[in-house]
């Protein structure tokens, strides 16, 4: 049964989040789980090599390399799944939101020929999230090597001031980092939903976001914090079990198994918000609802049924 689009408080839409994500419980964690999935597989595939930065010498300074490379190669293999089973999410939610039957499957096959989009826009966003947070790096290293200097020539004072001005910068810098993120954080739906490039759904996400921003960041603080405090459990129960176990390896694979659980759990939960705070806006400010039913009306009428004649 579709339910009835309309404007919705953030309370509200925090409900129908979780009543979305319990009545479809595997529907959505079966999406979200290609994401850590891909995770888990490259960390079990170097588990062996967990050691080797421990190594002296040229071979241990190629292994620490390798260790390093590794680990980046598996954040873009992460955030390439996570991107993925994002746009795949807002699919399933577009459907299930307006009663239509989906799958997992389903799900990811209406990605075709949006997946290349899909990765930009995730990809744009965090390249401009990113850069918020180099200016943070590069403004708090300057003011931190000022209040070294000016500690030397000022004293106590003056360092004390250094200090300040540096964490106020970075208190700033990440309170920039997060606007930007919040402001671009309606993108991946307009790509998928709208089916546009990434300029455009940047653009979208620009003006749909615009004097709600403050709700998509509560949205996304509800669930960051459920999410760290599942990871935190998870893993707690991990460490407990792991403790058991003489072999580190054994430990690291609980460790790994645990990550992969939280994530799988909670992964779907800020997608499903946001996408139903993009529906939301459009509500708000293009009267999605009257344009989803004059569609619906606008649909072919069913053949009527013959009957047949009686003789």
């Amino acid at each position: 049964m579709a339910e009835v689009l309309r404007p919705m408080s953030t309370g509200e839409l925090l409900d129908r989040t979780f009543a979305l994500y319990r009545k479809n419980f595997k529907l959505f964690v079966g999406i979200a789980t290609v994401g850590p999935a891909a995770y888990l597989l490259f960390q079990l595939l170097n588990v062996a090599s967990v050691g080797l930065p421990s190594a002296t010498g040229r071979a241990g300074a190629f292994a620490g390399a390798s260790f390093v490379i590794g680990i980046m190669v598996g954040l873009v293999i992460m955030l390439a799944g996570m991107a993925i089973a994002h746009g795949a999410t807002v699919k399933a939610v577009a459907a299930v939101h307006l009663g239509r039957p989906i799958t997992i499957s389903e799900a990811y096959r209406s990605l075709k020929g949006r997946v290349w989009r899909i990765l930009g826009v995730f990809s744009c966003v965090l390249l401009l999230v990113g850069i918020g947070a180099v200016i943070i790096i590069i403004l708090a290293s300057i003011l931190g090597s000022l209040a070294v200097i000016g500690g030397a020539q000022a004293g106590r004072a003056g360092t004390i001031a250094g200090v300040v001005v540096g964490i106020a910068a970075a208190v700033i810098g990440a309170m920039l980092a997060i606007t930007i993120y919040v402001r671009y954080a309606l993108a991946v739906p307009a790509c998928v939903v709208e089916d546009i490039g990434v300029r455009a759904s940047l653009k979208r996400s620009a003006l749909l976001s615009k004097g709600s921003r403050s709700r998509i960041l509560a949205v996304y603080s509800v669930f960051f914090v459920l999410a760290l405090v599942v990871g935190l459990a998870m893993n707690g129960v991990a460490l407990l079990i792991s403790s058991a176990f003489p072999n580190p390896i054994a430990r690291l694979v609980l460790v790994y198994f645990s990550g992969f659980i939280g994530g799988s759990l909670t992964g779907p939960l800020a997608t499903i918000g946001i996408a139903l705070v993009y529906y939301d806006e459009r509500v708000r400010k293009e009267a999605f609802d009257l344009q989803w039913m004059m569609s619906s009306l606008d649909a072919p009428a069913p053949a009527p049924a013959v009957v047949p004649a009686q003789i």
